[in-house]
């Protein structure tokens, strides 16, 4: 059983999650320009507000992509149901006989799958992200009341801020390699291929920067610029590419 061309579930999902963490990343920055931290030297998320603010903004992202995917599946499951399940498999090869080139890029059951997948993925493995956020938050206090030295704790601390990011970030491109596997798509293993590649270089080889930027001494980790990038403007990306690319999806 396939769908229409034009009803776009997976790729309207992704979007509207990524709409979703683009507008919860924009509060936390306004958030850290407007709020002075208690300690200049220590990073954000040493600050309480600061941190409270954060957590927050991401519980309610949580429970708007929760929503988000809970309609795209409830969707699914309603055309779905106009057609018996002992019926679809003849359905579908009805519906390409004579349909033709109108018809999703995917099957219904296909589409289903990839579906969950990202549901795993942006409900369930950002849960496990912001724990271990919490986690690493707990780890970064501990260190810095033990390292005395501001050279050793910024060092310790890029050289550790990574591991924050590898669990959702290998996610996130295990989603999109998996996709790509579904649409015989090579660009998107090759894309995912490449961000990891860049994550790994910047996790073992670069160290952290400082800039000035409004009048503050701002700390630059690259593991970090390239998981917000990949989370943020990447998903969007992604999300406008399967539109455009693919029908129905």
């Amino acid at each position: 059983m396939y769908f229409s061309n034009k009803k776009h579930l997976l790729s309207y999902s992704i979007l509207a999650t990524s709409i979703i963490r683009l507008l919860g990343s924009f509060i936390e920055a306004v958030s850290r320009i407007l709020i002075r931290k208690s300690m200049e030297s220590a990073p954000d998320m040493a600050d309480e507000v600061l941190w409270q603010i954060q957590l927050g903004s991401s519980v309610l992202q949580l429970l708007l992509i929760c929503g988000v995917f809970y309609i795209a599946y409830k969707k699914l499951y309603r055309y779905k149901s106009l057609v018996d399940e002992d019926d679809r498999l003849e359905m579908g090869r009805l519906q390409q006989e004579m349909l033709g080139k109108n018809l999703s890029s995917l099957s219904a059951d296909a589409i289903g799958q990839l579906l969950q997948l990202w549901a795993v993925i942006l409900i369930g493995a950002e849960t496990v992200y912001n724990v271990s956020s919490m986690i690493y938050r707990n780890f970064v206090m501990e260190l810095m009341s033990v390292t005395e030295a501001d050279a050793n704790f910024v060092s310790l601390y890029n050289l550790t801020h990574g591991f924050k990011y590898l669990e959702m970030l290998t996610a996130i491109l295990l989603g999109v390699v998996v996709t790509g596997i579904f649409l015989k798509d090579i660009l998107l293993k090759l894309v995912a291929s490449l961000i990891a590649l860049a994550f790994l270089l910047s996790f073992g080889i670069f160290r952290m920067q400082t800039v000035s930027f409004l009048g503050r001494e701002v700390g630059i980790v690259w593991t970090s610029v390239i998981f917000h990038l990949t989370e943020l403007f990447g998903l969007l990306l992604f999300s406008i590419y399967l539109s455009r690319r693919y029908k129905g999806l």
